[in-house]
């Protein structure tokens, strides 16, 4: 394979220097703030001013937190991101292909609600559902200044088709993000004539209008119609999933992800047929670690919080 234009990568390490920057002065200040609005409520007399300090704290760290230390982060790691040349040869095993409507990229690039989600793309998050498969990589976007954190990119340039239809050959799982686009109809043509369905699966972050626009689009390359979209919450980017048998008879899964189900989580619980097909006989062990961890967290998150608003009214009715 030849490899296409990549992102300008010039000043890439003084790049990544600023984000890191970034991120941590944003950590520092959170903790100044913290303790400023901590101290200052202490000095004038405790009690109610203490609690109400530690809310406030709360309050103004959030919006730091997320809007400076974690958008430095992901930067930091877009900027350091292998391209996926690399990432080809550094792992042997066959790759899991993510083709997409380039659109898609910015609303996987949202990351999560949860403190566990918080440093992570929707993207990043779909590649280690897949890791165990195999290395997740996409075609880049012509132009783009950096890749999203997430899939590592292949630049193919101009000869992008004979790029993707030797990667179809290669890939052991092809994940599609649905959308629209001519060339992202062309490579589902060459996924529904080269490829085993079982061993696809087609990612829907749509809206249900723009579920029922790309459906109409594609209804002639599909032997059998795609199902409806029941109506799902909005809050993540991808709310659905199709997965085929080997006639390619569609079946839809909706994702519902919240506060206690991640992304892994559903994709590794409503794809069961998937990787059960790829023997991927590690998926229900990693559904329940994944569970585990997630139920752990919010436990701990949960008494810490607790904890803080136990000892601000000791300090209001006891200790003041």
């Amino acid at each position: 394979m030849t490899r296409g234009s990549e992102p300008a990568r010039r000043g890439s390490k003084l790049r990544a220097a600023a984000y890191f920057c970034g991120a941590a002065a944003g950590c520092l200040l959170i903790v100044a703030v913290v303790v400023a609005i901590a101290l200052t409520a202490d000095r004038l007399g405790g009690g109610v001013l203490y609690f109400a300090g530690l809310v406030a704290a709360q309050l103004v760290s959030q919006p730091i937190g997320r809007h400076v230390v974690v958008r430095c982060w992901v930067g930091f790691k877009r900027t350091i991101s292998a391209d996926g040349w690399s990432a080809l040869r550094a792992d042997p095993r066959p790759p899991v292909l993510y083709l997409r409507s380039f659109l898609v990229d910015d609303v996987l690039a949202r990351t999560g609600e949860t403190a566990m989600d918080y440093f992570r793309t929707e993207e990043e998050r779909l590649a280690r559902a897949f890791a165990p498969i195999g290395p997740l990589v996409a075609v880049g976007r012509p132009g783009e200044a950096l890749p999203p954190a997430g899939a590592p990119r292949v630049y193919a340039g101009d000869d992008w088709q004979r790029i993707v239809s030797e990667l179809l050959g290669r890939a052991r799982l092809v994940l599609v993000g649905a959308g629209r686009g001519d060339g992202l109809r062309w490579e589902l043509d060459q996924v529904l004539a080269t490829v085993d369905p079982r061993r696809v699966v087609v990612l829907l972050p749509l809206t249900n209008w723009e579920y029922d626009h790309f459906r109409s689009g594609v209804a002639d390359l599909f032997p059998d119609p795609l199902p409806d979209l029941p109506p799902l919450p909005d809050g993540h980017g991808i709310r659905a999933a199709l997965h085929f048998g080997e006639d390619w008879t569609p079946e839809l899964v909706p994702l519902t992800i919240d506060r206690a189900t991640s992304l892994e989580t559903a994709l590794l619980h409503h794809l069961a047929p998937v990787f059960a097909h790829l023997d991927d006989t590690r998926a229900p062990a990693r559904l329940r670690r994944q569970r585990d961890l997630r139920s752990l967290t919010l436990r701990l998150a949960g008494l810490t919080l607790l904890l803080t608003a136990l000892w601000g009214l000791l300090r209001v009715f006891v200790l003041r």
